[in-house]
């Protein structure tokens, strides 16, 4: 009877492990390039061939709301988005959703000198405004200025 409850244990924790979500699968033998400093590097390994633009929701069109998503995503050796992490978000949660469809539409090609299609990890924020240059103080707080990918 104790030798079936440590298998049962046993499985749970192995179902449970590999249970991640979408968000979660960011695989660890990619190249991280996410933070500031090396937001440059990307370019080294890999360029937007195909950019999606994300649809914005009709209720913060029609509420004249504003707000970016800033993304963690993974650029697998196929050059397609490989999962994602939203590190922030204003105003949170509003955006996220449509951010991240758009995210998963977008390729990228491999640079000349990443011949082996090194797969990075980058951060990419996506901007969403009803105007060309919002004056909201909080919108210019949380959103403005962070790169793009390239």
């Amino acid at each position: 009877m104790k030798g079936i409850a440590i298998v049962f244990i046993s499985a749970l924790f192995v179902i449970s492990c590999s249970s991640n979500t979408e968000e979660d699968k960011i695989d660890t033998q990619f190249l991280d390039l996410s933070s500031a400093e090396h937001s440059e590097l990307v370019g080294n390994y890999w360029t937007v061939a195909k950019r999606v633009n994300p649809q914005y929701p009709a209720s913060a069109a029609r509420d004249g709301v504003s707000g970016c998503v800033d993304l963690i995503v993974g650029i697998g050796s196929d050059g397609r988005a490989e999962g994602y992490k939203i590190r922030s978000s204003y105003p949170k949660g509003v955006f996220d959703d449509y951010a991240a469809a758009a995210l998963s539409q977008w390729e990228w090609k491999a640079s000349e000198e990443n011949i082996e299609r090194t797969p990075v990890v980058t951060s990419i924020q996506l901007d969403f405004t009803t105007e060309v240059a919002p004056d909201d103080s909080e919108y210019i707080e949380n959103c403005q200025p962070k790169k793009q990918a390239k």
